[in-house]
């Protein structure tokens, strides 16, 4: 069977199908009964204190389960789970409490599945084309890595499958200096696998999330399981599942042309993927002056230039960003704003005109610490800044600010899918 041959496989409920994915495409044929293998799953982060969706978000442990049995029966005995999931003491979210949530220690218990945390380090220093990444020692060490990522979105790369889930095998500081001034975020993400080379790729879409990577895009249910030996393969079927021709996704793309291959040269098996197919949006919209999301219009917001985020915001300050900005929101409907400004990331330089210049995180402040276009700084220290300091700088400048409006929004996203039997909290706990 040829390596660009790709699987897809309608998931009814008969967790077999995961299996059936992985032998149509010849998944295992290169693999040693006394090899190491290592699962690298998309644990993107975890949330301990508000209400958590995890449908599309997180690869499901539906999934991880059934590759672990697979392995297990195949006679691997040496079998690890790796991730390096966002760090933030004020969500709960780290690796560990990841695993545990999602029930890995008892795949530990029954088969002698080693956790790591990618975050714990060792890492190595890898040389790609034009600049060096840490990469963890476990990933490269590995005989076989098996690549499980989810079938969604994404606000920055437009789509994150098997490619953009490698990004989690970084040390945190490589993972900051992928969302660079100068070079974008996609250039660096196409050049990961040339290092950190899986095996197999499966990407889990039975659950499949819109404008992504996080909690705050919208989960459907797709029943949709592929898989690959060949990481562009894998990737290129995934993105026309979402609805893009792979040479529209920029690092996908680049991935096929270093390495000449293109959609023309992928044979699937299985299922048509015209007939699975779901278009799914990877941006959100912001208005026509750039002063903020469209959200600000509907509900009527003014007197504040929120001007959008790009690619060199990385994910924490991202999904922070995402805070500031419903919190905001709920402090407006207490008291207007009246000319404030709130930039981030490594590009945004302020224009001037603004009675006050909120610097969200430590880059935009560093960009903005000399300039004279600012008539009153005000800083939101943190690398990226957690929400007691967020919450704490808005309150000093007269901002009633609480966490009660974001508490609410995030109970209203959780509440999209409670009493719908499509979404089964089931598929996130083993069996």
């Amino acid at each position: 069977m040829g390596r660009n041959v790709t699987s897809i496989v309608k998931f009814n409920n008969d967790r077999s199908q995961v299996a059936q994915a992985v032998e149509l495409a010849g998944g295992l044929s290169d693999l040693r009964p006394g090899s190491r293998v290592l699962l690298k799953p998309n644990l993107v982060m975890w949330d301990s204190f508000y209400p958590y969706p995890k449908f599309g978000v997180v690869t499901s442990s539906l999934v991880v389960e059934e590759m672990v049995k697979l392995l297990a029966e195949y006679g691997c005995s040496e079998i690890v789970i790796g991730e390096g999931s966002i760090v933030d003491k004020g969500l709960g979210s780290d690796t560990k409490t990841a695993f545990a949530g999602l029930g890995y220690h008892t795949l530990r218990d029954r088969y002698g599945v080693k956790l790591v945390d990618f975050n714990d380090g060792p890492f190595e220093r890898v040389e790609f084309d034009g600049f060096a990444l840490d990469v963890a020692s476990p990933a490269l060490q590995t005989d076989f890595l098996i690549n499980l990522p989810v079938l969604k979105t994404h606000g920055s790369t437009k789509v994150s499958l098997g490619l953009k889930n490698l990004k989690g095998c970084l040390h945190t500081r490589s993972k900051m200096y992928c969302h660079h001034r100068e070079k974008p975020l996609d250039d660096f993400v196409s050049q990961l696998a040339d290092a950190v080379k899986p095996s197999l790729t499966v990407i889990d879409g039975i659950y499949t999330l819109e404008r992504g990577p996080v909690v705050n895009g919208r989960a459907y249910r797709s029943d949709i399981v592929v898989a690959s030996c060949n990481p562009f393969a894998a990737d290129a079927i995934g993105a026309q599942l979402l609805g893009y021709h792979p040479d529209e996704v920029s690092h996908i793309r680049q991935f096929g042309d270093r390495h000449d291959i293109s959609l023309a040269d992928v044979d699937t098996v299985g299922e048509e993927v015209g007939k699975l197919a779901r278009p799914l949006a990877w941006d959100w919209p912001w208005l026509p002056d750039n002063s903020g999301p469209e959200a600000f219009a509907r509900q009527g917001i003014s007197g504040i230039h929120y001007p959008k985020y790009d690619n060199t915001i990385c994910s924490g300050c991202s999904y922070l960003n995402n805070y500031l900005l419903i919190t905001l929101m709920g402090a407006y409907a207490r008291m207007p704003f009246n000319g404030m400004e709130f930039l981030g990331g490594k590009t945004c330089v302020s224009q001037g005109g603004f009675s006050k210049t909120f610097l969200f995180g430590k880059c935009a402040m560093q960009l903005n610490r000399d300039n004279p276009m600012i008539r009153e700084a005000v800083p939101i220290p943190g690398c990226p800044p957690g929400q007691k300091q967020i919450l704490a700088t808005l309150n000093s400048q007269r901002i009633p600010a609480d966490d009660a409006a974001y508490f609410a929004y995030r109970t209203s996203l959780a509440k999209r899918y409670q009493g719908d039997p499509a979404f089964c909290e089931a598929h996130f706990q083993i069996e």
